[in-house]
Order: structure tokens, then sequence, then C-alpha cells
């Protein structure tokens, strides 16, 4: 029996479901699926804002106007961006909301102030046309519906990812992952291609989610890397998805993982970009190496994430922290900001580790007792 040395849970604050496709042949899969009900009310438990580097808080609170436990919907949602745009305020603005199984929904408020604008730096969109075999197209297609389907099941399923790809513990999805093992090695040139020179980002997204299976690891790292400046968030989260089993790869093999560019994705101004360059962050964490750099570059983000109201985003935030820096500060925010204070100073130091307990001597006799 298989024994997973790692596992990474599957939750995913945005799930990619591309296109019609089939389910999974699994047994959870082959099960008629229940009547149709009506759709869950998520109401709003929490509102984040990112990147109001001028402006207060307040300020923009008072625009978008929504209360906690007003309900969410996707109307609701564009409603808000399109509130905010208009306000003519920033230089880029977005609002995004996230489920969870609680049924209560997340805003993120995400912010370019005028000026700043450097935080959008990304690449050109693509013009070209890129032929990609479409049994390869549609495999991934249909790997990404059983995917989503299996995520509505079991959100928390455990995958491997000692081999630097994503293994399910669910056999129909691991079918799935298999073939793409056997499928992406003799087409990556034209995987790597379409991801860089494809007009459409439906399909570019897609070659990142296979280019994960190519079996390369290090040679892949580039062209995976080189998508998280891609001008859609969605093909940036799916090589961002892509690259976290390789990170964990890399943290406990000699490949080397570049980390300028998650250092970049960290800032950029969606939730999705904070979440997935964490996810990654967390998995090169294991090796020292990565630490003093994330400490300096990505602490000041690290620690508002950790404040968040998005349950998903603070944990993670705090695990990366509590790992890059050693200190035991848990959820305690305030120790967490003025360890920020000290970090940009120049004053924190690294605590010490703590001593191994000292081995006792077997030939050292107990101390004798007088009785007085």
């Amino acid at each position: 029996m298989m024994l997973f040395r790692r596992f990474l849970s599957s939750t995913r604050l945005f799930p990619l479901m591309i296109g019609f496709i089939f389910l999974a042949p699994s047994a959870w899969a082959q099960t008629a699926p229940p009547a149709p009900s009506e759709p869950p009310t998520y109401t709003l438990a929490g509102i984040d804002i990112f990147g109001a580097t001028k402006t207060p808080k307040s300020v923009i609170l008072g625009i978008v106007d929504t209360k906690l436990g007003t309900v969410i919907t996707p109307a609701v949602v564009v409603a808000l961006d399109q509130k905010l745009r208009n306000s003519g305020k920033f230089a880029y603005s977005q609002v995004s909301s996230t489920d969870v199984g609680n049924r209560k929904s997340y805003l993120s408020v995400d912010v370019v102030e005028k000026g700043n604008e450097q935080r959008l730096d990304f690449y050109p969109a693509p013009t070209g046309s890129v032929d990609v075999p479409q049994s390869l197209l549609d495999w991934v297609r249909r790997y990404e519906k059983a995917s989503f389907q299996l995520f509505q099941v079991k959100p928390r399923e455990m995958k491997d990812i000692n081999d630097g790809h994503y293994l399910d513990a669910d056999e129909g999805l691991r079918q799935y992952q298999e073939k793409m093992l056997e499928m992406v090695p003799p087409n990556y040139d034209v995987l790597v291609k379409a991801l860089r020179e494809d007009k459409d980002p439906v399909k570019r997204a897609e070659c990142a989610t296979l280019l994960g299976y190519s079996k390369d690891k290090k040679a892949v790292i580039i062209p995976l890397e080189g998508a998280l400046k891609d001008p859609v968030v969605e093909v940036r989260a799916s090589a961002a998805r892509s690259l976290v089993p390789i990170a964990y790869l890399s943290s406990h093999t000699a490949v080397p993982f570049p980390l300028e560019p998650l250092l970049e994705m960290i800032h950029y101004p969606t939730a999705s970009d904070r979440t997935k360059a964490v996810a990654v962050m967390l998995q090169l964490s294991s090796d020292p190496i990565y630490h003093a750099p994330i400490r300096e570059q990505a602490g000041g983000i690290l620690v508002e994430m950790a404040a968040s109201h998005l349950p998903a985003q603070m944990e993670r935030s705090l695990t990366l922290l509590s790992i890059i820096t050693g200190e035991p500060y848990g959820r305690d925010l305030a120790k967490w900001e003025a360890w920020w204070k000290a970090q940009k100073a120049g004053t924190w130091k690294p605590p010490k580790p703590p001593e191994p307990p000292k081995k006792k001597d077997p030939a050292a006799k107990p101390p004798s007792s007088v009785k007085s």
C-alpha cells in the first residue's frame, strides 16, 4: 500500500470550471445526484480591504456601503464592484467574494492607488493561435469538471504531492491525473507555446493545468512562473496551482525554484493571487533558504492577510509567518504587527531554537537527602 508522506488539502477558493464536460468515472460520480433544491443563501460575514495606502479604509467602506448580514449574490458583487469603479478614486479596483461552507460570504476589496500602477505590471495579452490536440483539452476539461464535483462532496479530499504533481485519493480523479502524466510529455512544447502565445485565456489556463503533469519538473518551472504575469487572473491561478506540488518537490530536493515571481504575485491586487502565492510559498518554506527573502519582501502583506476575515487566508498566512520567523505568536495580531515594525527597522533577530534536553549520566548518583 502506498504511503503518503505529505498531503495537501484540495480546498480551493476559486475552483475553475470550464466548458461542458462529463463527470469522473468514480463511485461517487456514478451515483445519481439528488433532486435540485433551492441554492443556499450566503450572508456577508466580513470585508477585507487591500492596497489602500493613501485612502482611509473608512472612505472605501463608505463607497461600498454594505452591512454585515447582507445576502451576497453574484449580482450584488457586480453592483458593488461597479460602484467602486465609478467613484474614479483609484487606478484599479475590484470587489470579489468568497463563499464558505457555513453559508458565510466574505468580500475582498482590492484597490491600486493612482501613482502606484506598477502593481499592474502584467504581460500584454497574447494574440496568437496555437493548435493544441483536442484530446488533451477535452481530457483536462473533464478532469476540471470532475474535480469541481468532488469538491462539492469532499471539500478537504487529500492529495499526494510527493512527485511534484497532484494525485488524488479519489480513484476517479486519480485516473484522470495518471492519464495526464502519459499525455503531457509528448505534447510539452505545444503546451508551453500555447500558454505563452494563445489569445484564448481559457485555453491558456488549461495548458497551465496540464503542464503541472510534465515529466521534467525543473524545466516546467520557467513557463509556469512566466504565466504568473499573465493579464488574466484565472491563468495565473492555474499556473500557481500547478506550481504548489513542484515547490514541495523543490524544497526537498536540489531543484532550484526562483522566488521573485511569487514575491511579485503576493502584491498583485486580487485575493486569488495573494492566496495562491502563499500556497506556493508554504511548500517552499520547508527549505530555510527562502525564509529571509519572504520575511523581507512579503512580511508586510502577510501580516495584513493574517488580519483577514477569510479563514483560509488568515490561517495560511499565520502558518507561513510562524515558519519563516520561528516566533510563537499564534493569532496575536498585535505581536505580528510589532514584529513587522522591527523587521523593517532592522532590529528584529530570529529567536534562538530551544536547546535539546540534556542527557542524564547513567553513572551519576542521585542527590542525597538529609533529614533535619
